[in-house]
Order: C-alpha cells, then sequence, then structure tokens
C-alpha cells in the first residue's frame, strides 16, 4: 500500500519538473503582487494609534492655547 501512494506522488498531470516549478514561481508572483497591493492599502489608512496620536496632540494645543488666554 506504501509503494502505491509513493507512485501517486510522482503522478504530476504530465507536467515535467521544469513546468511545475514555473507554476509556482507564477502563483508565488501573483502571491507578492496582491500582498503589494493590500500592503499598499493598509498604508493608505490611518491607524487607531495615529489618530490617538493626532488627538492628543491637538487636545494639548487646545489646553495650552486656553492657558495661556
Amino acid at each position: 500500500m506504501e509503494a502505491s501512494i509513493a507512485m501517486d506522488d510522482h503522478k504530476h498531470n504530465g507536467l515535467t519538473q521544469k513546468e511545475l516549478s514555473l507554476l509556482i514561481l507564477e502563483g508565488q508572483q501573483q502571491i507578492n503582487e496582491r500582498i503589494d497591493s493590500l500592503h499598499e492599502k493598509v498604508n493608505q489608512k490611518i491607524s487607531r494609534a495615529e489618530l490617538s496620536g493626532w488627538l492628543v496632540a491637538v487636545s494639548a494645543l487646545v489646553v495650552l492655547i486656553q492657558a495661556v488666554m
């Protein structure tokens, strides 16, 4: 039974090792492009930490202005 499983591992739908490797590389390139596009989307949005930092800075500025006046 193990021999038949081992033989099944060598079936590649008629593709050579080089063709399989090229298919894997193409798939990897598509994945990398998708990751890059998602990374750009994430970088365009303001994060919660950035938002809270800006709110703290603006509120500190408002408090400072009120203290001077």
